[in-house]
This record gives structure tokens, C-alpha cells and sequence, in this order.
């Protein structure tokens, strides 16, 4: 893990890039952003790269995936679990914007777990129209010091370059970091309850993501048969990447219509 502080004072927010060292996209906007931006931050920010090893080796992960590590330990074997512990340490009291990439579409979106106002403030500061609440699943950082996720995509294409810069921009302006003008979004809000399994891994989702589905339609198809939601939900993170799972069920909440909504409401 590299962290380092751009601009004057202590502060009050953190982007963190390459989670996983095969998702450059982060990297490359904070890269753009500090050769555009440098002189004139108005605030201080840190930046995190995280899991630079597995960067410097072109893989996702060295041991572990570190957004399934948290909170980790310094006395693991892991190299994941450890940098987890570390990032536990660095991550404590500020907001935090994540950078992550995917396969999936649409994009981008964003991920998070707390409600509380720090992290509605982060959500609505990155300009997304569509935001999952995913507590669901363990292990993720978000789950341990709060803050958001964003995904852009496709993964490692241009345009998955120049979302990252967009949302990394539109945070930095709405929390005082940089100059420029953009707007709060209100983004609609999904919140994860379960998964849909698969057993071999060559089955494709034919639903889209965000666009709901009802008990009996065709999800997923292959050359044997086809895959049919056995409920009505909303499909979040569907693709054929996984190895045991289609992707994840949620259902549709209402809009963050505010900067603030208490801890733990539904």
C-alpha cells in the first residue's frame, strides 16, 4: 500500500484505487487529476493506492481478494488480509471514494453499505444515477470504515479511464478539493438480499442489470437450457465472470433525496 497527502491541511477525504491490481482505471484518473489539478487543490486530500503488489504483478489479487479480506489481520500469511489490517488503520474517520471497475453494465454506479451522513454526503457527491446498498456481503472494506464504491466499465478500456476521472472530478468539486461547478445527484437506491447460484460456469444472464424481472423469466441461457428467476427482483452485478453465482438480487428503495438519512434505515 502507497498513501500519500496532496494539498495543504489534514484531511478530510481519501480516494482509494487499484483495491484489486488488475483494475487500473483509478490509477490512471488520480494520475490525470494531480498532473491537471496539483497547483490549485484547495484542500487536502489523501490518496491510497492500495494493493500495489498485485498491480506491479498484473493480477487481481496475490493471495486473497482483498474486498473479501477486511478487517484483516497483521499477523495473517496473507498479503491481502495484512494490507487489509493496514488499510483498517489509514481509512479511519474520513469519507471515501473507491475506485472499481466491471464488466457489468450500465455503468457506473456506486456501492455502499452505511447510511450514515457522511456516507450519503460521498454517495451524492460522485454524480451517480444509481447506488446499491451491499451489505450483504462480508468482507468488503466499505462494510468496516464506510464510505462508496463506484464502478466503471467496460473494465480496462478507455472509457472506463474517463468515467473514473468524471466521478473523482465531481467528488472533489462537491467536497471543496477543487474548483469547478456539478451538481449533487439523487441517485436511486437498490438494496441487496440474495444471489442467484449457478453450477457450471458457462451460463450467460441475458437480464439486464437495474431492470427488474419477474418470477418466471429467463435470466440466463446456454446451449442446454435456460435459467428462470423463481421471484420478482431487481438484477445487480449480473455477468458471466463469476465462478458459482449469476450475480445478486435486490430491490428498488426510494431516491436519496437529501444529503442525510439515519444509520440503518431501510
Amino acid at each position: 500500500m502507497k498513501s500519500f497527502i496532496e494539498g495543504k491541511g489534514e484531511p478530510e477525504v481519501a480516494v482509494v484505487y487499484c483495491t484489486h491490481g488488475d483494475e487500473t482505471a483509478g490509477k490512471k484518473a488520480v494520475e490525470k487529476l494531480l498532473e491537471e489539478e496539483q497547483p490549485d487543490l484547495r484542500k487536502a486530500v489523501k490518496f491510497v493506492f492500495a494493493n500495489e503488489k498485485a498491480f506491479q504483478q498484473g493480477e487481481r489479487y496475490v493471495d486473497t481478494d482483498l474486498n473479501r479480506s477486511f478487517p484483516g489481520s497483521a499477523e495473517s500469511n496473507s498479503h491481502e488480509e495484512r494490507l487489509a489490517a493496514d488499510m483498517m488503520e489509514e481509512l479511519q474517520n474520513i469519507k471515501v471514494l473507491d475506485i472499481h471497475e466491471t464488466s457489468t453494465s450500465p455503468v457506473p454506479f456506486a456501492l455502499f453499505t452505511w447510511s450514515d451522513e457522511e456516507t450519503v454526503d460521498t454517495l451524492r457527491s460522485a454524480g451517480v444515477d444509481s447506488a446499491v446498498e451491499i451489505s450483504y456481503t462480508s468482507g468488503c472494506g466499505i462494510n468496516h470504515y464506510g464510505g462508496v464504491e463506484v464502478e466503471v466499465g467496460p473494465k480496462k478500456s478507455e472509457k472506463a479511464v474517463n468515467q473514473a476521472y468524471k466521478l473523482l472530478k465531481d467528488f472533489l468539486i462537491n467536497q471543496g478539493v477543487v474548483k469547478g461547478e456539478t451538481d449533487y445527484s439523487s441517485p436511486e437506491i437498490y438494496k441487496v438480499y440474495g444471489t442467484v447460484s449457478k453450477l457450471e460456469e458457462d451460463w450467460m444472464p441475458v437480464s439486464e442489470n437495474f431492470e427488474s424481472v419477474d418470477e418466471g423469466d429467463v435470466i440466463a441461457e446456454r446451449d442446454s437450457g435456460r435459467i428462470v428467476a423463481d421471484e420478482d427482483f431487481v438484477p445487480i452485478l449480473f455477468s458471466d465472470t463469476y465462478s458459482n453465482i449469476l450475480g445478486f438480487k435486490a430491490v428498488r428503495l426510494e431516491k436519496v433525496e437529501t444529503s442525510f438519512y439515519s444509520q440503518g434505515e431501510d
